[in-house]
């Protein structure tokens, strides 16, 4: 048996849009990490230094077509609005890619921060140092005065794939030439791990203070902060990939729920309330936001904005049961023009008398289930 089913999404694109603000961060980094290069290129030029170059511009431009490719979905998707569907599988085909694009994109801005960059900082600051000169000149004296390197062990480093391990292992071999094979590989590892790490413990407080500004700028409640910044266990590498993490997921939290505040004030403006930011308050205590809106006539609508995508609307001063003219508009509303999928509603209580008031929990917002 068929069955018609309607499906928003708009929500998905607020939470697809905010993943990509996160993710434009990163690139800056990039972008950042290039202009030092670029910078230093007066001063050492070698030929690993700009192979260097050339790796972080492909992820550059590998995120940035993956943050362009999330932008779009999201799009395509907040354009549908509601739409009606008989069948249950077409419901979910443009939503779950949606879904599934911006959580790899996430993960990828995730590893990114926690690793990559790290990674790619660890190998700048080798390459840039004295140090590799003096190896070079080693190596040049073994050789009669050229840096050279025989057949087989560009064979060997030729089949790494990764840039930076095989940048490592390139330096592994400057400092001992007579490593081939398995040893020269386990030796670039063992190089790019006691180097990366050494990394991570220098720059382990200057990160976490770069996690804690991001949270800051997206105004994240400061208890949820201090646990991001400061609950982390475990070795430099760890704790600040666990920060990493926990902060991209509270700043896409916050960037939607501040999105979704905009969206019920503009809403609830359709029915005629005004909205006065003085109105409009923060509660840390409990992680929500507080905002009421009134009409002339007296009518007030009080809503309860929560970090877990849940919202609590309460509609006072109405004759009756006259309030749903102003509820059921606001609630088609909300799901057919400012594309927020209400998933569940739960009344929470209500009073039938001449002067009513109507309460409803509407939950998962921020949610995407089926």
């Amino acid at each position: 048996m068929s069955r018609q089913v309607q499906v928003d999404y708009q929500q998905i694109a607020i939470q697809c849009n905010s993943v990509c603000e996160v993710a434009r961060v990163r690139l800056q980094e990039l972008d950042d990490m290039i202009a030092r290069i670029e910078a230093s290129s007066s001063r050492i030029a070698t030929e690993q230094v700009q192979q260097l170059a050339d790796v972080i511009r492909q992820e550059r431009s590998l995120l940035d077509n993956q943050i362009n490719d999330v932008s779009k979905k999201a799009e395509t998707d907040a354009k549908k609005g509601s739409v009606r569907m008989d069948d249950m599988e077409a419901r979910y085909a443009h939503r779950n890619d949606t879904i599934r694009a911006a959580e790899q994109l996430q993960q990828k801005v995730d590893t990114l921060a926690s690793q990559r960059l790290m990674e790619f900082e660890s190998l700048l600051e080798a390459l840039l140092k004295d140090s590799i000169g003096d190896y070079q000149r080693k190596l040049r004296e073994q050789n009669s005065g050229v840096v050279t390197v025989d057949s087989r062990t560009r064979a060997v480093l030729g089949g790494i794939s990764d840039e930076v391990l095989r940048q490592f292992a390139f330096l592994a071999y400057i400092r001992d030439n007579t490593l081939i094979g398995d040893a020269l590989i386990k030796a670039g590892k063992q190089l790019m791990e006691q180097t990366v790490n050494q990394t991570y413990e220098t720059r382990y407080e200057e990160e976490r203070a770069k996690i804690r500004a991001e949270l800051e700028a997206s105004r994240v409640a400061p208890e949820t902060l201090g646990k991001v910044t400061e609950g982390a266990q475990g070795t430099a590498r760890e704790k600040l990939a666990a920060m990493r993490r926990s902060a991209t997921a509270e700043i896409v939290g916050e960037k939607v729920r501040q999105k979704s505040l905009k969206i019920i004030m503009d809403a609830i403006k359709q029915r005629g309330f005004i909205v006065d930011k003085k109105n409009i308050k923060i509660k840390r205590d409990t992680n929500e936001v507080i905002l009421v809106a009134l009409k002339a006539s007296g009518e007030k609508a009080e809503f309860r904005i929560f970090l877990d995508g849940r919202f609590i609307y309460d509609f006072h001063g109405y004759e009756g049961q006259a309030c749903q003219k102003d509820i059921e508009p606001f609630m088609h509303d909300l799901e057919e023009v400012y594309g927020i999928r209400v998933t569940k509603q739960t009344e929470i209580w209500s009073n039938p008398d001449k002067i009513a008031t109507m309460k409803y929990q509407a939950t998962n917002t921020n949610k995407n289930k089926k």
